[in-house]
């Protein structure tokens, strides 16, 4: 006899998006983000998270969406990493549906006051945020280009 599992996957999913800032430890490198950012796009998808990592060398802002339960430990986890200091979390809540629905996590890096991939970013917010919540979304995005770590 053979048996056979039928999953759902018309059942909705209540969805939460968090968006938080760190700042990275001093003497961070390279190979660090890189391993953040493989290390994410191997797990996030098995945990139904998607998301978008943004980073100007010192100071890390990402947003994260999926279930609830999956979002909150991996923010919980988050402010036991290492590599992050002075978590803060800026924004949560349910949201409808995924800002980002193919970015397992996608990375955006700051650099020389330019911002590496703000049109890739710009065309997902336009899909589903207010213009003034992506507006202030940027400007928290063009504020971390500035960013310094404070003591």
């Amino acid at each position: 006899m053979r048996l056979l599992i039928a999953r759902r996957y018309d059942v909705p999913v209540e969805l939460k998006a968090l968006t938080y800032t760190s700042w990275a430890r001093p003497g961070i490198v390279r190979a660090d983000v890189d391993a953040i950012i493989s290390s994410s796009q191997v797990n996030n998808p098995l945990d139904g998270i998607t998301g978008v990592l943004i980073f100007n060398g010192s100071a890390f802002m990402q947003i994260l969406e999926g279930s609830e339960a999956a979002v909150d430990d991996l923010a919980g986890r988050l402010t036991s990493d290492p590599r992050h200091s002075h978590v803060l979390v800026r924004d949560e809540g349910l949201i409808g549906v995924r800002t980002f629905p193919d970015w397992s996590m996608a990375y955006v890096r700051l650099n020389d006051g330019k911002f590496e991939g703000q049109e890739a970013v710009t065309r997902a917010l336009e899909r589903i945020l207010h213009p003034s919540l992506r507006n202030v979304l940027l400007g928290m995005t063009h504020q971390l280009m500035r960013a310094h770590p404070q003591p």
